[in-house]
């Protein structure tokens, strides 16, 4: 599943390269989160610092160009954070791919939120089979408080109050 293509996929995303994090990878992918999402990171589960998580990674050329931190535990994997920094070529969907083997191969659910003012990811997990099965009401308010900074407003002017949940 790692390292090779996975069935399924685009033609684009089939050709990308997932691997795992390892322990040397962390501090350059804390950087990476830490300017993407800004620590902590807030999910219905907890509050993390995903750099310490399990994590999966895409490199071309010696360049990070996608990463995916993931939680298991009780048959679940969550994913707690996916970032694509190549849009439109595979990378997004061949983490989200290797993520949902590795859930497979735990038994275990593969689960994930996203807040209701990102649409593009709400459509991005939908394009790939993922259902909404849960609705956070409330969820911004839990993210101030473990992040103060956070605006009332998220992306395109859409008040941040709740997240989705999407699970395969």
């Amino acid at each position: 599943m790692i390292g090779r293509p996975v069935a399924g996929l685009p033609r684009e995303a089939a050709t990308v390269l997932v691997r795992q994090m390892t322990d040397d990878d962390r501090a350059a992918v804390r950087t990476v989160l830490e300017g993407e999402w800004g620590l902590p990171v807030v999910s219905i589960s907890g509050v993390y610092d995903p750099s310490t998580l399990r994590g999966l990674l895409t490199v071309e050329e010696g360049e990070l160009v996608g990463l995916c931190t993931y939680r298991l535990d009780d048959g679940n994997c969550e994913v707690v954070t996916l970032n694509s920094f190549r849009e439109g070529r595979g990378v997004g969907s061949a983490l989200l791919m290797a993520a949902r083997a590795i859930a497979e191969e735990h038994d275990a659910r593969l689960w994930l939120i996203t807040t209701n003012d990102n649409l593009e990811a709400l459509a991005f997990y939908q394009r790939r089979g993922m259902d909404i099965v849960a609705l956070h009401r409330g969820f911004g308010d839990v993210v101030r408080l473990a992040k103060p900074g956070v605006s009332q407003l998220g992306d395109g002017a859409i008040p941040l109050r709740h997240a989705f949940e999407l699970a395969f």
